[in-house]
């Protein structure tokens, strides 16, 4: 039999009969650029009153106009390369607690607010994919072709507060669960996905620092429940290609999904076990 908590959909084999129809879609306004574009943030306030676009070496801050039908470049910010065939630009992130923003560049991670960040040396080779903390303002995550996930502190970046060495291949996506930090996912090259418990650094490892009873208890859903310690909790290796992305539900805390490089979607739910650990 199947995994119970899996649903695997093979973008590129789905019979004509199982697609829905669909609404057409209407272009709303177009953005000309005279670059690759390489990402797109939106502004995670409620206000959607700008986004930034990602290029090869620079990044553009856009504000809209009439009432979202257009927008402008409000600000453009340059990275001159050291090299004509290096791209330093590869990724970015918009902090959902603070208009701020974080860049990668070659090795190193640079945010803008009202002041400039930069992490120098933040990954030996290649930063590839960032996430901030929702629950947490000042926490940021990045992972790259060093094959590590590193958590880092922006009031003080001299070293990061975590390291994880559990991809033996770049580490292209990552992401914080929006309801619970302490979990997280990463996945790369190695065709894998990772479910990460971090409870250590999150918002949540208050609850646990006056709890030292290591004792278990069956409860009513049969598990022996612990308190949530840090660790790998399971890795997922349903994809045969490089897993490029990783998202969370928006509806379910306890659902995610991975897309990989040959078009399949793989759906998995975070283990029964470590949920009850942290609700119960």
């Amino acid at each position: 039999m199947g995994n119970p908590e899996s649903n695997v959909t093979d973008l590129g084999q789905l019979p004509r009969t199982s697609v829905a129809p669909h609404l057409p879609l209407e272009n709303v306004f177009k953005i000309e650029t005279d670059s690759n574009i390489k990402k797109v943030l939106w502004d995670p306030s409620k206000e959607l009153t700008k986004f930034v676009s990602i290029h090869d070496s620079s990044f553009r801050v856009w504000a809209f106009e009439d009432q979202l039908i257009s927008a402008k470049v409000s600000n453009t910010i340059d990275f001159p390369s050291s090299s004509e065939n290096l791209s330093p630009l590869t990724t970015g992130v918009w902090n959902p607690n603070r208009p701020e923003i974080a860049i990668c560049k070659e090795c190193s991670i640079q945010g803008w607010d009202l002041r400039s960040q930069c992490i120098e040396g933040a990954h030996s080779i290649l930063v590839r994919a960032l996430d901030y903390n929702p629950n947490k303002p000042y926490q940021i995550a990045s992972a790259g072709d060093d094959c590590k996930v590193r958590f880092w502190d922006l009031r003080n970046t001299a070293e990061s507060l975590k390291e994880i060495s559990d991809h033996t291949h770049w580490v292209w996506a990552i992401a914080y669960n929006r309801f619970h930090d302490q979990l997280f996912l990463s996945s790369g090259s190695d065709c894998q996905v990772n479910l990460q418990s971090i409870v250590s650094i999150s918002s949540a490892a208050f609850q646990y620092e006056d709890d030292e009873s290591e004792d278990e208890y069956q409860d009513i859903t049969g598990f022996a429940n612990r308190k949530p310690t840090d660790g790998l909790v399971r890795t997922y290796d349903q994809h045969e290609d490089s897993v490029y992305s990783v998202a969370w539900s928006a509806s379910d805390p306890w659902v995610f999904c991975s897309l990989s490089y040959d078009g399949r979607a793989v759906i998995n739910r975070v283990p029964s076990e470590e949920k009850y650990k942290i609700i119960l």
